[in-house]
Order: structure tokens, then C-alpha cells, then sequence
């Protein structure tokens, strides 16, 4: 819009609507703080302020960083909280993220149940990994779904669609061989 981009000016000027509460200027003030050096410890502090007030994509990011232990402690099950926060918002992400932590027994007991239910909410979105999951479950190399093929199948297809590389070498390996139900 005709001036230089500015990371110290932009902080600057949100860092003044944040602290009023605009929850929009505190998710851009985060995603500027990242070219910041102290990234993570601001962005904690700037995602949990929207994240409290409801904001998915902070919850989803603020999940992330508590996984991942940025600016944070690692905290598996605050990050638990946080992606469960956002996933129960729709955003596929955090359903994603939470159906691999249950897959994973990460920070909870495995609970191939919950998993499920996870990464089918994040597949029915569209989402290619969580495609690529529900394939997975229902091939039977993760547990927690009947085996079904057919089901399978779909599932990949569906993420090798969008460029998924992992479920387009299942599909051309299973196509090759005429595996599990489909024609060579």
C-alpha cells in the first residue's frame, strides 16, 4: 500500500490495539513477533490472550508450542487442552494434531477410539494427512477401525489427490500388485 514493511513499526502499532483487547491485532502481532528474537516467549504470551477469548487458531498454535515446548515448557497435556479447544471449533489442524497425540499415546493413554474420531473430523474437511490416517486405520496398521480396504482406498485416494506423496506410493504399490481389492 505504498509504504516499506516494517516489523518494528507493525509491533508498535499493534502491540497498542492488543493490549485493548482486539483480538485480531493480538493473532497479527503474533505472526509479526516471530521475526522477533524472543519469538516463542512473546508469542506465548500473545496467543494466550486470544486464545482465552476463544480464538481457534491461537489455541490450535498455542497447543503447538506447548507440544513442541516453545517459549513453554513442554506440556503435553496443556497442549492436550489447547487442541482440543480449537478441534472442537472445527479447525482440522488441531483435530489432526489431537488424533495423532491419541494414535501416539502422547501425553494420554493410546486411545485408538478417540483417534478415530479425530482424524475423521479433520479428514471430512479435507485434510490430506488426516486422509492419509483414516487409510492407515483402515488398513488396520494403526488399530482402532475394522479392517476394510475398500475404505482404505477411498481415504488415500482422496490424499493423493491433493499430493499427498506417502498415499500416492501406497496407491501405486497397491495398484502395481492388484493389493487388497483392487484390480492390477
Amino acid at each position: 500500500i505504498g509504504v516499506p514493511q516494517d516489523y518494528k513499526e507493525a509491533v508498535k502499532w499493534l502491540r497498542l490495539v492488543a493490549k485493548k483487547g482486539f483480538v485480531n491485532s493480538q493473532s497479527l502481532l503474533d505472526e509479526v513477533s516471530t521475526y522477533t528474537t524472543e519469538k516463542f516467549k512473546k508469542s506465548v504470551q500473545l496467543l494466550r490472550l486470544s486464545a482465552e477469548k476463544g480464538d481457534a487458531k491461537a489455541q490450535k498454535k498455542l497447543g503447538r508450542m506447548h507440544e513442541k515446548g516453545q517459549g513453554v515448557p513442554q506440556d503435553y497435556k496443556e497442549a492436550i487442552k489447547w487442541y482440543r479447544l480449537a478441534a472442537e471449533q472445527g479447525d482440522a489442524e488441531a483435530q489432526l494434531s489431537l488424533g495423532r497425540m491419541y494414535a501416539e499415546g502422547t501425553g494420554v493413554p493410546k486411545d485408538y477410539k478417540k483417534a478415530v474420531k479425530w482424524f475423521r473430523l479433520a479428514a471430512e474437511q479435507g485434510d490430506a494427512e488426516a486422509q492419509y490416517k483414516m487409510g492407515a486405520l483402515y488398513e488396520g496398521l494403526l488399530g482402532g477401525l475394522p479392517q476394510d480396504y475398500k475404505e482404505a482406498v477411498k481415504w488415500w485416494k482422496l490424499a493423493a489427490e491433493q499430493g499427498h506423496s506417502a498415499a500416492q506410493y501406497i496407491l501405486g504399490a497397491i495398484y502395481k500388485e492388484g493389493k487388497i481389492g483392487v484390480p492390477q
